[in-house]
């Protein structure tokens, strides 16, 4: 009799966390069965597992395998969903588990939603210990996130059920890809959903997603028209694949006919991840088109998200356009709701509002279920959790001050991610003694020398710990220390002869020494995101420092008291201002020489803020005190004999893998089925995989070529990315239409990568501790890299092979790492090295549509509106200065030096590389450059003799395809000076001596021409600060400018943080002229900001036009 299961019957969770799973029936051959909860109908014999990996067919029964198992729980705002209508302001429990229903390229938690491996991400949470910890700890409702809750559909429907039984709301953060039948079930049981329409093209979900739309689109009717399920839909804007006018437009008319005006809609800014590292960031010019589309189409409410525009991420009315609820990221600002009514005109507003918002702030906050199960520690003891870490202190902003303490006296709590998933349960059992007793800690702990040497000690204990996934046991005894000993916070610090390795802390509240030192070294370990976690090798070459926090005062007045306020060696220094903090510890402006007002432009730095930030009269700034404990990491704890953590594969396992890799490349290639990876192998995460192919070309020939992908900061799947590899080798045997003897002859050779261990650069080298028997070195500088594994070789030897095969340019700044190998040839290298495309005739407009309009008339109408009225006569300057952004925002700036100088037959422009594709120093090899309705040339033989002379300086077509540093320029110079001739060259990274070398062999070039060209620096000003402090940052530089030193200019720049894209450009362009005896003094020609088009003064980029001679 045929089975047909709908619901889930009622289950207990076997041993190994799997129920009995609904929504399936038998297939057509006898113990078979097919899944019903997707599109996808996967069909299964026994033991498979579905594509998302965590229903399987048990004995002909479906199984969901991942119930209670929880990838890991994290307090996060409403907001960050995102849910812009559904009880603002509070707070919302995450947590999902392993596998997704989609294949998504560019998944930015593959970590989780493409893991195999469940036990290593897990941890036990049953629904009713889920829903007690979101009631104990105040949040409003429980997400179902970070991978799609509808493979797990059981365990959240439970989990929603005993959420709801306790007044705690349910979201769903879903992609929408489930089938009618099961539909009803899940959504049922949710308060609010957030859909992710990830783009409006068939072809976009089944090349990207391995998906359908129409299944998403019948989601979202269904949400609207047959659920009282509040949902809001968020797109991914990703450049070049879904961000077309056209899309956006026809997306938005969807919406608006099928699911009506008031549905919020967040566009979102794509970062690179997963297997989509090859495209650059969403540019935030971007998310305004959509957003404008969106708005003129007739939706009411637009955002734009993972960017700072605190005026697209507010809530405004659509009736009277009142500014409802200002948002700054994820933190509120004004609230002018009454209920769920514009407080100004009483219009309703759709969503779930609160009489009032919550607070919660923009704080993450990590949470431990597991101490919802059983409450194990005994008093005066912590038990180290080694896999609850997350971010570094300074990268998140500062909560509201806990209730116990007074806000006059200290500072706000900082969200360091041991420190308060809930304050009860993450300190130690005597933090509830000391909340009556301290209210804050103004003097540092007198220790003996006694106590600072256990302290140190334990703080490498606890480093060591959390290096090797081990869990400690810490008592006060092991510190030597009363449980009443009290600081604000501490911070452990790594060094690796003098370059620091890592560094954490936790800090706001007073804290036992016990608890700040155990959660700061943790985290210092495993946790700073600047780097990878630290290895084992790496232990005995390491300093490290502890330092307890201690008397933070708020500094006020203004600026000069400000800086009279900082004694140097006394204080560090904590900024927070406009949602973005950071701190510097005393010990930081003693290393490195700074006076007070140099300290305080760099912790401005270390938050991501303009210099000038502390002369802010809002931005909060504090001092605090630092009692440091410095010494070598303590080497007694540590083995004399191994330092090389435990390598998770063994040797025959790798040859495994490496003959499950060639039957499916094979296979691949000849279109046959791939085969299921090695049951006997399990998966996991590593750092990096790499198949070398190796077969004969002729009969007298090998060919080999290499596949890898490593990851130095969070890890890859083993299993998802080997498979993706195969694919990628096949696809390239197809491409290359081998000879069938290669295929005959293939031999495929793989290699693990684990234990990434930093080195320093290839200027100053550290390379104790690398063992090439093994371990394997990676350099990489800018878009460079090469690795190799050669145990024959010496570490001397090993890193110059790989250095020459990175073809560094830079020594200083090129990185050295090594990575412990496992692999099953004798060797095994590759480089990826940019190679230049060096033949293009013409090059098409890369961003018609974005930066200037694509069409030819509107196009012209604008150049017309930038240019104005034409001067009778005109000036000849030999360098110019103009800004490149949208026509609409820096066009008329451009225009008005240009149009006022004589402009030559020849105009080299001089721009920043903002894309990530092609070589690094770039000069266009196409003769023609094609714009809408018109055409400019180039001067092919001129373009072909810079990159000659000027070293570094490489023809390529692909660092032009969609950069716009030089294409923006074009259509003004195509109107003014209709027949010059224009010249690339598109700028990534360098020094200021390679810049110098630069100008010089320019300037050769130039003496040698029968008429010089013009030098066009095309560069922006500072971008992203308030108008006010753009102003100021600008005029620094402007100022350094006009001095007519670039080397002033460049440490101004660099310095004060001011982020003008093209100063490299303007150092080169300067030193040409120097060198040319033509530089003897500026001109300004215009200034203007972003805010002077938008309107926004909260966000602005800032544009200057300048004339050298």
């Amino acid at each position: 009799m045929t089975q047909i299961v709908k619901e889930p019957p009622r289950s207990v969770p076997d041993e190994d966390g799997s129920v009995d799973g609904g929504w399936w029936h038998d297939g057509e051959v006898a113990g078979r069965i097919v899944c019903d909860l997707c599109p996808r109908e996967c069909n299964m014999k026994p033991g498979d597992r579905g594509f998302c990996f965590v229903r399987q067919n048990v004995d002909g029964r479906m199984k969901l395998t991942t119930y209670g198992k929880s990838t890991g729980f994290c307090i996060d705002p409403i907001e960050k969903k995102p849910l812009n209508h559904f009880h603002p302001g509070t707070s919302v429990l995450s947590f999902g588990t392993a596998g997704c229903n989609l294949g998504c390229q560019f998944c930015q938690n593959w970590d989780i939603s493409k893991s195999r491996e469940v036990e290593r991400l897990s941890e036990l949470a049953m629904p009713d210990m889920i829903a007690a910890a979101a009631k104990d700890m105040g949040c409003r409702s429980v997400a179902y996130t970070y991978n799609d809750p509808i493979i797990w559909a059981e365990y959240a429907i439970d989990t929603a059920k005993a959420c709801r039984q306790l007044g705690i709301k349910s979201v769903a953060v879903t992609a929408g890809y489930i089938s009618p039948e099961a539909r009803p079930a899940l959504f049922h049981a949710m308060d609010a959903a957030n859909v992710d329409l990830k783009a409006f093209t068939e072809d976009f979900y089944q090349k990207i997603t391995y998906s359908h739309i129409k299944p998403v689109l019948e989601t979202l009717k269904w949400l609207k028209h047959e659920s009282d399920v509040w949902f809001e839909i968020t797109n991914l804007v990703i450049p070049d694949l879904n961000d077309s006018p056209d899309e956006l437009q026809q997306m938005c008319d969807w919406i608006l006919d099928s699911v009506g005006p008031n549905v919020p809609l967040h566009f979102s800014a794509f970062h690179p991840d997963f297997r989509m590292n090859n495209r650059a960031n969403t540019p935030h010019e971007t998310l305004l088109r959509a957003h404008e589309i969106a708005k003129k189409t007739g939706l009411n409410f637009v955002y734009v998200g993972n960017v700072n525009d605190v005026a697209n991420q507010s809530t405004y009315c659509p009736k009277c356009k009142a500014l409802l609820i200002e948002r700054n990221w994820y933190q509120l600002g004004q609230y002018n709701m009454q209920g769920e009514r514009c407080g100004s005109c009483g219009t309703h507003i759709p969503g779930h509002f609160d009489d009032k918002p919550g607070n919660w702030g923009s704080r993450r906050l990590p949470v431990r279920i597991s101490d919802y199960a059983a409450r194990e520690n005994r008093p005066g003891e912590i038990r180290v959790p080694v896999a609850s870490l997350s971010t570094p202190v300074d990268s998140v902003a500062a909560p509201a001050t806990p209730a116990h303490i007074h806000a006059a006296q200290s500072p706000k709590q900082q969200s360091a991610p041991a420190t308060s998933a809930s304050n009860s349960r993450q300190m130690i059992s005597t933090q509830s003694a000391m909340k009556t007793t301290v209210q804050t800690v103004r003097e540092q702990p007198a220790l003996t020398s006694e106590q600072e040497s256990a302290i140190h000690h334990v703080a490498c204990k606890l480093v060591l710990a959390a290096v090797q996934k081990e869990s400690l046991r810490i008592t006060h005894e092991a510190f030597q220390l009363t449980e009443d000993r009290a600081v604000m916070g501490a911070f452990v610090t790594l060094k690796r002869t003098g370059q620091l390795r890592g560094c954490c802390g936790t800090l706001g509240q007073p804290m036992s020494i016990v608890h700040a030192i155990t959660q700061s070294a943790l985290r210092t370990a495993t946790d700073d995101h600047r780097f990878p976690p630290v290895s084992l090798s790496e232990l005995p070459h390491l300093t490290l420092d502890v330092t307890l926090l201690s008397n933070f005062e708020t500094i006020a007045g203004d600026g000069d008291a400000r800086v009279a306020a900082v004694e140097i060696g006394r204080h560090g220094l904590r900024i927070e201002h406009n949602g973005r903090a950071g701190l510097l510890l005393p010990s930081v402006a003693t290393e490195h020489g700074w006076n007070a007002r140099e300290f305080l432009d760099h912790v401005c730095r270390k938050a991501g803020l303009p210099t000038t930030a502390w002369q802010q009269p809002d931005a909060h700034l504090q001092r605090f005190e630092g009692k440091m404990i410095e010494g070598e990491f303590d080497r007694s704890l540590l083995s004399l004999e191994n330092n090389e953590a435990a390598f998770p594969y063994h040797q025959e396992e790798v040859a495994g893998m490496a003959r499950f890799a060639r039957s499916n490349v094979l296979a691949l290639f000849e279109g046959a089925v791939p085969g299921c990876f090695p049951a006997n192998i399990s998966d996991g995460t590593v750092d990096g995989i790499a198949l070398q192919l190796r077969g004969a070309a002729t009969a007298t020939s090998e060919m080999s070529v290499t596949f890898s992908r490593i990851q130095l900061r969070g890890g890859l799947p083993l299993q998802s990315t080997l498979l993706q590899l195969t694919q990628t080798a096949a696809d390239w045997l197809r491409t290359r239409n081998v000879d069938p003897q290669f295929c005959r002859t293939l031999a495929i050779d793989l290699a693990l990568f684990t234990d990434p261990a930093l080195h320093g650069t290839i200027k100053s080298p550290e390379l104790a501790g690398l063992n090439p028997a093994t371990r394997a070195v990676i350099v990489t500088e800018a878009l460079r890299t090469a690795w190799c594994f050669n145990p024959k070789l010496s570490a001397d030897d090993l890193l110059h092979q790989t250095s020459r095969a990175a073809q560094i340019s830079e020594p200083a700044t090129a990185l050295i790492r090594s990575l412990a190998v496992r692999c099953s040839a004798a060797q095994m290298s590759e480089s990826n090295v940019p190679q230049p495309q060096t033949v293009q005739q013409t090059r098409p407009p890369g961003v018609a549509g974005k930066f200037y309009p694509a069409e030819a008339e509107p196009l012209s109408r604008m150049v017309d509106e930038c240019i104005g009225e034409i001067p009778l006569t005109r000036e000849r300057w030999p360098a110019v200065m103009v800004p490149h952004a949208g026509l609409i925002y820096s066009g008329r700036i451009a225009a008005g030096v240009l149009k006022q100088i004589e402009i030559p037959e020849t105009v080299i422009i001089i721009g920043p590389k903002h894309t990530p594709y092609g070589v690094e120093w770039a000069i266009a090899p196409n003769d023609v450059w094609q714009l809408p309705g018109t055409t400019l040339r180039s001067d092919m033989q001129l373009a072909r003799l810079l990159a000659e002379r000027i070293d570094g300086l490489q023809l390529d077509v692909a660092a032009h395809a969609r950069e716009h540093c030089i294409e923006v320029e074009l259509p003004l110079l195509a109107r003014l000076a209709p027949q010059t001739k224009v010249i690339g060259i598109a700028i990534g990274g360098g020094s200021l001596d390679r810049c110098r070398r630069f100008g010089q062999q320019l300037a050769d070039v130039i003496s040698e021409l029968p008429s010089p060209p013009l030098l066009l620096i095309s560069s922006d000003m500072n971008h992203f600060a308030t108008d006010a402090e753009n102003r100021q940052l600008d005029e620094m530089a402007i100022l350094a400018m006009e001095t007519l030193d670039a080397s002033k200019l460049l440490e101004t720049v660099r310095l004060k943080n001011i982020s003008m894209c093209g100063v490299l450009p303007a150092v080169i362009v300067m030193e040409t002229l120097k060198c040319l005896n033509q530089l003897t003094h500026t001109q300004r020609a215009g200034y203007a900001t972003s805010a002077e088009v938008s309107g926004d003064k909260t966000r602005v980029v800032g544009y200057a036009g300048m004339l050298l001679g």
